[in-house]
């Protein structure tokens, strides 16, 4: 979806899931948000997630670059999404 959930960290030192709560205490809509690949040859899976409205930027880093790849293609997806979907059992008259 548009939803992006955050998980808190249990310590200082999580690295793994099972150091993140269970529930998430924070999501947000990244509909017209901005992502973009950070140009950063030492880091390839770094990716930015931007709130131009807010002035909010995220910097996410995935692992390697093809999980990056996959995080800024259904991210991009996600923000992009109308905000307003029109039901699809409505009638046009064209």
């Amino acid at each position: 979806g548009t939803q992006l959930f955050y998980y808190a960290a249990k310590s200082l030192k999580a690295t793994e899931r099972k150091h993140f709560k269970s529930t998430s205490n924070k999501n947000v809509s990244v509909v017209g948000w901005m992502v973009m690949m950070a140009d950063d040859p030492e880091h390839p899976d770094l990716f930015l997630l931007t709130d131009s409205e807010k002035g909010n930027s995220y910097k996410f880093q995935a692992g390697n670059r093809m999980n990056a790849m996959l995080w800024f293609k259904h991210l991009s997806a996600a923000c992009q999404s109308n905000k307003q979907q029109v039901p699809t059992n409505l009638m046009t008259f064209e």
